[in-house]
């Protein structure tokens, strides 16, 4: 075997090594820090206010599925077109990508505010006194579930490149800012729900920042462009489809 492959090959196991120990750096000190930080959150919130906001900050955790569907599907396209050195093909994936995610985020926003503010004000069950309070979660909720979303394609980007050491250091960064806010929650002094909800907002409005800046500087496709290709639209949603169903 000539000793370029034997090299190439060597490099690609140490790629492989180093991207495996940063996901679990990253798995072990997420869930550190989650399990620290929900029984601090139950403590600083009270039961009563914990419990709205598992149920309406639940919006963002049931879209998940959602979004993991659409992170396969985005890489999953980016990383073909890695393969085939197509760089036009690169900046057509990722338009498309970025394309549906802005028509998904504006479908959570119109059954946000119709369907899901009629459950609110005729269904769910909430403490008259808190009731005030709820809405407010809610539409920093629904604000959180749209960042969230329209953040995937470059967080699908730097899966597709493997660039495994930004995605878990970006991930531990999210998750220590998480952290400080319910620190944070021993001295604020007044409605800790809404606060919560205002800060878990801001993060992800400080994440999306965070995952914009280091793609346009390190990946040429990650720029937004006003493209349409309908067969690329097709094949997408068809494979987000089966994923979806998968997740």
């Amino acid at each position: 075997m000539p000793n370029d492959i034997v090299s190439d090959k060597k490099n690609e196991n140490k790629r492989i090594a180093k991207n495996t120990l940063f996901m679990y750096f990253r798995m072990f000190v997420i869930m550190g820090i989650g399990l620290y930080t929900s029984r601090l959150i139950l403590k600083l919130l009270g039961v009563d206010d914990y419990g709205l906001y598992n149920v309406i900050g639940g919006i963002i955790a049931m879209l998940g599925f959602l979004n993991g569907a659409m992170v396969n599907t985005t890489s999953r396209f980016i990383t073909f077109y890695l393969g085939k050195n197509d760089k036009e093909k690169l900046q057509h994936v990722f338009a498309m990508s970025f394309i549906i995610h802005a028509l998904i985020a504006i479908i959570i926003v119109f059954l946000g505010e119709t369907l899901g503010i009629w459950y609110l004000y005729n269904k769910l069950v909430v403490p008259p006194n808190r009731f005030d309070a709820a809405f407010w979660l809610y539409q920093l909720s629904i604000l959180s579930a749209v960042v969230n979303i329209l953040y995937v394609p470059y967080n699908a980007v730097i899966v597709a490149h493997e660039k495994m050491k930004a995605f878990a250091y970006i991930s531990i960064f999210d998750c220590i800012l998480k952290l400080l806010i319910v620190l944070s929650l021993w001295i604020y002094p007044f409605d800790k729900l809404i606060y919560y909800g205002f800060m878990i907002s801001l993060i992800s409005l400080i994440n999306i920042a965070v995952y914009y800046n280091y793609c346009k500087k390190n990946f040429d496709e990650s720029r937004i462009s006003l493209v349409w290709n309908k067969t690329l639209f097709r094949e997408m949603l068809g494979f987000a489809g089966w994923s979806m169903m998968g997740n």
